[in-house]
């Protein structure tokens, strides 16, 4: 019998481990998207305060009827809701002000909230001071109010701190802590309900609803803001690394015209139900009003979740796209599957108010229901304009919904009755929302209706996987001791030997790694795709021919590397190799690496970015300048890393273009790339191939100072090295990586906007610029930049379809990454 090497080829994959990472318990039952998103999980918080408040609210009043005299509830309700009318006005729109410029002022967030305050504070006070004056002349009824000198100092006070009392929602917004917003929300309304019951057997009349009402507000104030200057503000600027300088003009451009739309929406809210109540009186506009009260709350939730992407975007501009499918799809998916439920049960719901109620206010509640998914989207679009600056377009929006909502529904309710105001904020939701896509569509060819479309199947892709297990991918199982010793003891190490396997997750070309070393990790933090600082070796196995490819190609760049004696500055930096095995074409390799911060940890942390990125240019600009040598590019090269390359994508199945226009977009994008490289003299040496976050490892400098010193310990993932690679490849496999992941965005999406752009932002181009003599940079060159992405973008996807099964390569990933690029290259975006 022949004895075979030990090898972990008989592992199988781990489906049950697949979701680890989401915990266990009552955490299970949540999708890891919403727990680990602060998009999801600020927007859900809003619009979970949004409907907390509403019970609550209708608790109050419910109690209210039981205890108080129709009298003091009118008149209570009335002066309650003058505060917060006034209040409203008074805040001068800095509610949406601080939501977008907090998450960039950095350590300027203190400062920024404390003004909104003063200002809306005193505003509040003048605005409250004049309301006293003429109060007598146009509210007769409310002349309570200027009773006594302690009546007024309460009213003025009170409308005053109510403006705090809302701002300070805005600010934990801003913070990206909206989850503080329905915690002290829903206290509030407790302690109001429990103030009430006292005060009215106290004998209060409308005093027991005033000061239930607003007597609590001043200690929340205080209790709030002391959470927010005390723990959220530093925690905001010590995580923001470094600041945005305030802009005054954005600003004041900013708050200029979304003043103007905020008082458009406000006038339309506050108008509608007068509207209807003037044209069709009261018995018939009840059960108008009963649906336009759920129509407010249901829009509550497109717009509670373009508040969150407001700071989301606000905070890291370069994700907004993917962060607007997500917050599209999480708010219109809850409310398509509430008009589902509308069209069946509307009249049962409507019915619960009374048999006239469900009469006509059931098909009212239909319209509205089908609005309010509308006005989702509509509430998106206007996060991504306030995110971008585009505040004309902010203010014509919302001023059109005004517009068409009140004019069509004048007219309509005339002709239909009460049902007619529904179409009309239908109608308005639909050509607002259609028109600013179509101005979209006509002003920017980037970001077509395309690209946006395969966001949201993104998105969507990702929502599914957290529910369905089709949708996951399998995870790889943590070996134990026992599966391991066999292979360790042919490492000949003795520190091998209590080397446990701390951390799986798949490789490239369909390989699987398993990290080694001492510690023991728990189960949630093994399948955690991030190597942490007590990894000193890998284990690389292979379970298909590709995968075996790689490896095989791994094993044979390390041996060239390490016997070029000009590389000895890299040395350290290369993995050791400790064992191999080859049983039946399966490949196991075992090799030790250099402690170290994974790059996909050490390159999100913005303080630390730049020097770790500069730390890797410098070990890429080593490897090519001390290997390269001036060529002139011939057909071979060529053929080599284009031609054949560009081959594999003309048989890549799945795709959403027809073969035809497919084959002449590849013939295009070929032809473009030859009219660059061919005859071109360039240095040609050795390249990484594979210079991604999750191929480094990073320590800090040993040196004394700032603390933000970053060195390169070592290289990972040789499969894809190559002798004859141009200068600055490497670099852009880095900065395109850097982008996807920074933006999290696919591959596709970065590759687009540099085809149309074709030039970097001023911080890559210090680092993509780093060479031995500084005369080979092409990062300001918009032709070069054009060729070399193309050329990365190749590579990167013919790689990938090497191994579509285990890539993932299927016919999303082919729309967003091949189909994407070749429709710009067809339309001549990404001419050379």
């Amino acid at each position: 019998m022949t004895a075979h090497p030990p090898t972990l080829r008989h592992r199988e994959p781990a489906a049950a481990k697949a979701g680890a990472g989401r915990g266990s318990g009552w955490r299970s039952l949540i999708p890891s998207a919403l727990i680990g998103s602060s998009l999801m999980r600020n927007g859900y918080a809003l619009i979970a305060n949004s409907g907390l408040s509403a019970v609550l609210g209708l608790a109050f009043w419910f109690l209210a009827a039981r205890y108080c005299s129709q009298e003091a509830i009118g008149l209570g309700g009335a002066i309650t809701a003058t505060i917060v009318n006034l209040s409203n006005a008074a805040q001068l729109n800095f509610g949406n002000l601080l939501v977008r410029f907090v998450p960039t002022a950095g350590g300027r967030a203190g400062r920024l909230i404390l003004f909104a305050y003063a200002t809306s504070f005193i505003a509040s006070v003048v605005v409250a001071a004049v309301f006293l004056l003429v109060v007598g002349a146009f509210m007769p009824k409310l002349d309570v109010l200027t009773e006594s000198a302690g009546v007024i100092l309460w009213f003025v006070a009170t409308v005053a701190v109510w403006s705090v009392f809302a701002l300070q929602d805005s600010a934990l917004s801003g913070l990206r802590q909206s989850i503080w917003v329905p915690v002290s929300k829903t206290i509030y309304q407790l302690v109001k309900i429990a103030m009430l019951i006292p005060l009215a057997l106290a004998g209060l009349g409308w005093e027991a609803i005033a000061l239930s009402w607003t007597a609590p507000v001043l200690v929340f104030v205080v209790a709030v803001n002391l959470l927010i200057f005390k723990r959220l503000v530093p925690i905001a600027q010590a995580g923001t690394g470094h600041a945005q300088l305030i802009d005054r003009r954005a600003m004041a451009r900013f708050f200029g015209w979304d003043y103007i739309g905020s008082v458009s929406m406000m006038v339309a809210w506050t108008a509608t139900p007068l509207v209807v109540l003037n044209l069709v009186g009261a018995a018939e506009s009840a059960s108008f009003f009963v649906a336009w009260t759920i129509f407010t709350s249901l829009y509550y939730v497109g717009s509670s979740m373009g508040l969150s992407l407001l700071a989301e975007g606000a905070s890291d501009a370069g994700r907004l796209r993917s962060l607007a499918a997500d917050a599209a799809v999480m708010s219109v998916l809850p409310l398509l599957g509430l008009v589902v439920l509308m069209l069946v049960f509307a009249h049962p719901v409507m019915s619960v108010f009374g048999a006239a109620y469900a009469t006509e206010g059931a098909s009212i509640l239909r319209v509205f229901t089908l609005a309010s998914v509308v006005s989702a989207v509509l509430s998106i679009y206007l996060s991504i304009a306030r995110t971008k600056g585009w505040m004309r377009s902010v203010a014509a929006a919302e001023f059109a919904t005004l517009v068409i909502a009140l004019g069509a529904g004048a007219l309509l309710v005339r002709s239909e009755g009460p049902i007619g105001m529904a179409h009309a904020w239908l109608l308005a939701m639909l050509v607002v929302t259609f028109g600013v896509g179509a101005l979209a569509l006509v002003t920017s060819r980037r970001h077509s209706m395309h690209d946006w479309g395969l966001a949201v199947a993104a998105s969507l892709k990702t929502l599914s996987a957290q529910f369905m297990p089709f949708g996951r991918k399998q995870g790889i199982a943590v070996p134990d001791d026992a599966e391991l010793r066999p292979l360790l003891a042919m490492t000949g190490s003795s520190a091998a030997s209590g080397w446990h396997a701390l951390k799986s997750e798949h490789g490239p070309e369909g390989t699987e790694i398993v990290y080694l070393g001492d510690l023991v990790l728990d189960d949630a933090a093994r399948h955690e795709p991030v190597r942490s600082q007590g990894t000193y070796a890998v284990l690389r196995s292979s379970r298909d021919p590709v995968a075996a490819a790689y490896l095989e190609r791994l094993i044979d760049n390390l041996d060239l590397l390490r016997a070029d004696t000009r590389l000895k500055a890299l040395w350290p930096m290369l993995p050791t190799r400790l064992a191999v095995t080859r049983v039946d074409g399966a490949v196991d390799c075992i090799e030790t690496i250099a402690p170290g911060t994974d790059g996909r940890v050490l390159l999100r942390s913005a303080s630390e970015r730049q020097a770790g990125l500069e730390a890797a240019a410098n070990a890429a600009a080593t490897l090519h300048g001390q290997t390269s040598a001036m060529r002139t590019i011939d057909e071979v090269w060529f053929q080599q890393w284009v031609e054949r390359p560009a081959a594999k994508l003309a048989h890549l199945g799945g795709s959403t273009m027809s073969a035809t226009t497919r084959r002449r977009a590849i013939d295009s994008f070929v032809a473009q790339q030859r009219r660059y490289w061919l005859g071109r003299k360039v240095r040609l040496g050795w390249c990484h191939g594979d210079l991604l976050p999750q191929s480094l490892n990073f320590a800090a400098t040993d040196a004394a100072g700032d603390g933000d010193g970053v060195r390169l310990t070592c290289l990972l993932e040789w499969g894809n090295a190559r002798s004859n690679a141009p200068s600055g490849f490497d670099g852009c496999v880095l900065a395109i990586a850097m982008r996807m992941m920074v933006g999290a965005e696919p591959l596709g999406a970065v590759v687009a906007d540099l085809l149309w752009t074709s030039q970097w932002r001023d911080d890559e181009r210090q680092w993509l610029g780093i060479g031995p003599d500084g005369t080979d940079d092409w990062s300001g060159n918009g032709a070069a930049v054009r060729a070399m992405v193309g050329l990365v973008w190749l590579h990167q996807v013919s790689g990938r379809a090497r191994s579509p099964a285990q890539a993932g390569v299927g016919r999303l990933w082919i729309a967003s990454n091949v189909d994407r690029v070749l429709r710009i290259v067809s339309t001549d975006g990404g001419a050379i």
